[in-house]
């Protein structure tokens, strides 16, 4: 018969886990936590026994008492992000009792690997900027939210005539980051097609999104010059009924009307 495992033995063995290990009190507090989950969290023994959600407010670790299925943790000194599994279990206690038990997996690897893929997938080669299939992943929340709160969201299509360029790679490149420069870190852009790139511009009303466009024409006309392509415009605003398919069909049919139009010309759609 094998004999009683003791005590400070065991304690020993969950200290030597890979696993991250916490032990939740009634009230939902930590009540104790291994060697491993004060690495994961960039914090001491003493910092976790007793911690509960309000206390957490001050490490950023709210998530960690909603028993979240995947915890990310943004270390304050240099915001690298740690991504951890969690799984929870419910266990009997040697008093006859019963206590929570958080087990947690480091997967910051398979995290970051999983978000470069799909970057790749969702970004322009040549740019960076998003493509079709990026812009419409991050429009579709952002009508959402429109939708919800009302808040205004506009939208500026350019689309440049390469066929006098000898690098049309080159001056696509170029333009994308003349584009950049002069949005915010909020507004979104996106290499729609080959010659054309659409702005998504949040809590932005059409009027302001029509002085962006001008103001955004004038940058790229005094950056270029006498070899700035051809450039046609549109921009519009989403109105209350608009989905994602509507919003563009809008900004397809105010780009139809600007071709018609002279170039660094802006049509409302």
């Amino acid at each position: 018969m094998a004999d009683p495992i003791d005590t400070i033995w065991m304690t020993g063995l969950f200290q030597a886990s890979p696993v991250g290990m916490i032990l939740f009190n009634d009230d939902g507090s930590v009540s104790w936590a291994n060697s491993q989950m004060e690495a994961m969290t960039n914090l001491s023994f003493s910092q976790l026994i007793g911690m509960d959600r309000n206390m957490a407010k001050g490490f950023q670790l709210e998530s960690l008492f909603t028993k979240p299925d995947e915890l990310i943790i943004k270390y304050r000194i240099n915001h690298t992000p740690r991504y951890l599994s969690c799984e929870y279990k419910t266990l009997q206690s040697p008093s006859g009792g019963t206590v929570e038990v958080g087990f947690y997996i480091d997967i910051t690897e398979t995290c970051l690997l999983r978000d470069r893929v799909e970057r790749l997938v969702l970004s322009d080669d040549l740019t960076g900027a998003l493509n079709k299939r990026g812009l419409l992943r991050d429009l579709d929340p952002l009508i959402s939210r429109s939708r919800r709160y009302e808040n205004p969201l506009s939208l500026i299509q350019f689309e440049f005539d390469l066929s006098t360029c000898e690098d049309k790679d080159q001056t696509m490149l170029k333009i994308c980051r003349g584009i950049r420069s002069e949005l915010r870190w909020a507004d979104l852009v996106s290499r729609y097609n080959e010659n054309n790139f659409l702005l998504v511009l949040p809590e932005t009303d059409l009027d302001s999104a029509k002085k962006l466009a001008s103001k955004l024409l004038d940058h790229l006309n005094e950056f270029y010059g006498s070899e700035m392509p051809a450039c046609f415009g549109t921009t519009a605003q989403w109105q209350r009924g608009n989905d994602v398919k509507m919003l563009l069909e809008r900004m397809e049919s105010g780009m139809a009307i600007a071709r018609e139009n002279e170039n660094n010309q802006v049509v409302a759609a």
